[in-house]
Formats: C-alpha cells, structure tokens, sequence
C-alpha cells in the first residue's frame, strides 16, 4: 500500500499539535446564542432551544424568532435530547429523587400543550439517572426512560399526552436506545453486566407495544451514547467487550430480525455515518469501516494533544464538504478528512469563557449538528455556536 505523506505523519504521531496556519484553527463563530442552551434541535430554518425558556433562533443569524417561558425546577436533570417534527416538539427531564417530566410544545407558539409526570421510586432507578428519549410520529409520541426498572417504554396521545400502551423493556433500557424502522420502534437494553455481558436490541409494534422480534447482542452498550446506526435494512452496533479493548460489531438485518455477522474489532467508538459502503465510528480512535471488504481504511488518534487526554463527544459527517467534525470535552472541536483520516485543525469554542458555578463542567464541544451551511455547537458551558463550513 502507498501512503501519502500526510496519511504517513499522521499514522506515525499521537497527540498531534496543529500549527496557527490551519484555517480551521482560525475559525471564528458566525453568530453565538444564548447562554442557557441544556439541549437544542434543528427543524427547516429553526434552531429550538430549551433551557429557562424553549427558544426558536434564526439558524441563518441566530437572532430570537420566539420564545416561551418553561417552568423548570432548578434542580432537574435534562433534557437529554430534543424531538422535534412540524407537529410537535417533546423533551423532558428528571427531578432529582422524584419523577420524570414530559413536555409537549406547538412548534409555532412554542406554548406548551401538555405535561406529563411519571412517579419513579427510589427502587425503580437502576444504573444512572433516568432520562427521557422522545420520538414523534404521526399515530403518537413514543417515549424511552432509560434507567428505569419497571414500565419504561410509553406511546402518549399526542393531543393531550394520556398514555395509549406503556410496557417494560426488560432488564433495563439503556440511554438513546430509541429509533424507528419502517413501521417498528427498536429498543436496546442491557441484560447482563460483568465479563459475560450482552443486551438484546427488540422490535416492538407501535400499535400495541408487542415485541416482534428480539436479538441477543454480545458485549454492552457503550455508555450513554447511541452505538447503533441504521442504514437501509441494516444496523451496526458496537458493543466493547471488557476487560481490554476489543469491541463487537454486530450487523442486523432489521427486515428479518437476525445478525448478519459479528466481528471483533479494537478500540471501536460510537458509529455515526454510513456513506459509500463506508461506516464511520467516532470515539478517541475514529475510523472508516469497509464493510464489504471488512477492514479499516483509516483510524485517526484523538487520545491526547499537547500533553492532555482527550474525552471525544459527539461527531458528524458534513458530505457536501468533504469534512468529519469531532467534538471534544475540554476546549475544542476537530476538523477531519473523511478520505484518510487527516486531522486537518481544531477550533477553540472556549474561547476564554467558563461557569464558575459549575466546578466540575466541561466547556468543550458536547453536541454537533449540520444545518445548510452551518455547524451548530453545544458547548458544555451552555453556549450555542454556529461556524460556516466554508470556514472550516
């Protein structure tokens, strides 16, 4: 095989320092939002928002359209995520020793049309603090709560949030574990911990909670991101497998409810695109999977810059530029080469700014999402960014 220079350094260099001449470095935000960002979503031209107020900004200009006061308690955790469609908007949150919140909002008014609180005991809680996981659909709002051990999958009427079926998907439901294909809900959830660990990934009907299939999975959810990407009639899920760093990659076929292969793989992240034949996985080793050829084409080396280890967040392919984006925990995202993996700059999104409220947050970049021809960024002090592609 013949390496391009670059390719070469950068497979030979860990902790890679970039140098003031890369333009990405140089990129400054186009516009900043506001200071109290807990989670957003992207809908057509709007960026919705949801802190002390659930926010609709300009994604062009980040100027505010409209907002809507939100009666969050101080002390609730969330929302983990956003759902939002032309028909609803729904998040939710948790209220520390007391119950889960589910709020439905008009994506016009912004105004709330329904909440919905859902006792969980002490004794219910199980691995981590229970979050809720929406997802909207024409016949209803379907609702994960992970980390509750008991009733923790629920389809809401979406006029007034009155539950239609609600069922427990056993042993637990781990974090983001709810997506949709075709017409079935999949579900994943952890069975067992330790050296043997699996979880299954279930298809569940949305007209009455019946579970179609359900495949056993080896190895266990990795943490609280989403480790399954669906694309077509397949899955790919990564499941490490500890102690070590070996990780499995499971293939399901969704039509038929069965695994098409399982293969080891080490220090295998979160995958968070499919192009070409191609699967990408994030996490401090990214890599592109030739899943015909079941090999990699590259792997980059995120662990460490200047001395300091990185925690890896979220990341996104930008196809239109040819461009991978790496979130990073402390400081700062990263700009990658989809075609070798080159890591091409970083941009500082800290820029001088902390929460001295907040000793032990993070400041980095926690959440990306594409829009036109923006990078919208979370960062960890609950500032939103937006960064011209163009310049990156």
């Amino acid at each position: 095989m013949i390496c391009s220079r670059r390719t070469f350094l950068r497979l030979g260099a860990a902790g890679l320092a970039l140098g003031p001449s890369s333009s990405a470095t140089a990129a400054e935000p186009v516009w900043i939002g506001p200071h109290d960002v807990d989670e957003f979503a992207v809908l057509g031209d709007d960026v919705l928002t949801v802190g002390s107020h659930l926010r609709a900004l300009d994604s062009a200009s980040g100027q505010e359209r409209r907002r809507a006061r939100l009666r969050k308690p101080l002390d609730a955790a969330g929302p983990a995520i956003v759902a939002a469609t032309g028909s609803a908007i729904v998040f939710g949150w948790y209220v520390w020793h007391e119950d889960v919140y589910i709020v439905a909002a008009d994506p016009r008014s912004l105004q709330v049309r329904w909440q919905r609180r859902i006792k969980i005991a002490e004794h219910e809680r199980e691995g981590g603090i229970p979050s809720v996981f929406p997802l909207v659909r024409p016949d209803g709002v379907f609702v994960l709560i992970a980390h509750k051990h008991s009733e923790n999958l629920f389809r809401l009427r979406a006029e007034n949030g009155e539950t239609a079926w609600s069922r427990y998907v056993e042993r637990f439901a781990v974090r983001k574990a709810l997506a949709v294909h075709g017409n079935r809900l999949l579900v994943r959830s952890r069975v067992t911990r330790g050296a043997q660990a699996s979880g299954d990934l279930h298809a569940i009907d949305p007209a009455n909670g019946s579970t179609v299939w359900r495949v056993r999975l080896e190895g266990h959810d990795n943490g609280d991101r989403d480790t399954m990407l669906i694309s077509g009639d397949r899955a790919y899920i990564a499941s490490p497998v500890y102690p070590g760093e070996s990780v499995r990659l499971h293939i399901v076929d969704l039509a038929a409810g069965a695994i098409v292969k399982s293969l080891a793989v080490d220090r295998l992240g979160e995958p968070f695109a499919y192009a070409d034949g191609i699967v990408y996985f994030g996490g401090n080793a990214p890599i592109a999977w030739d899943v015909a050829g079941e090999r990699s084409i590259w792997r980059a080396d995120l662990r460490e810059r200047h001395g300091r280890l990185l925690a890896i967040s979220d990341a996104i392919l930008d196809p239109g530029r040819r461009r991978i984006y790496v979130g990073e925990l402390d400081d700062s995202f990263f700009v990658l080469s989809p075609a070798d993996g080159a890591i091409l700059g970083s941009v500082d999104v800290r820029r001088g700014h902390t929460n001295p409220t907040s000793i032990m947050a993070t400041y980095g970049a926690y959440r990306l999402r594409l829009t036109r021809d923006l990078l919208i960024v979370a960062a960890g002090d609950r500032r939103l960014l937006a960064f011209a592609t163009a310049s990156l």
